[in-house]
């Protein structure tokens, strides 16, 4: 195997077992509004999102991912609406192997 197939091939199994594991009765990412709630909801409080990977991507895709993994989790601890923090990244950098998001989770009722 060569070593540019050896890196990927975590990446491939990561993404093919995030796909196996997804159960039909689990909360979608779609479901977390990326919008400020009404003042009724109630803040389940911060989160955020940090993963490195071996391979080269655009800071848009990175950030896509770590934007839709952010919204997963969310999911997960029950909340509908979802309050993105900016990141600051330089300006100089368009290509890299970290990813980041953090933001604010809020549950409303429905």
């Amino acid at each position: 195997m060569t070593r540019s197939a050896a890196g990927f091939l975590p990446f491939f199994l990561l993404v093919l077992s995030g796909c196996v594991t997804a159960g039909a009765g689990a909360p979608m990412a779609s479901s977390v509004r990326l919008e400020a709630p009404d003042e009724t909801c109630e803040r389940l409080g911060p989160m955020a999102v940090r993963f490195s990977t071996e391979i080269l991507l655009s800071d848009e895709a990175l950030a896509a991912s770590a934007m839709n993994e952010l919204r997963e989790r969310a999911a997960v601890r029950g909340a509908t609406n979802l309050v993105v923090t900016p990141i600051s990244r330089s300006a100089m950098i368009a290509y890299g192997t970290t990813g980041e998001a953090s933001g604010i989770a809020y549950r409303c009722a429905e």
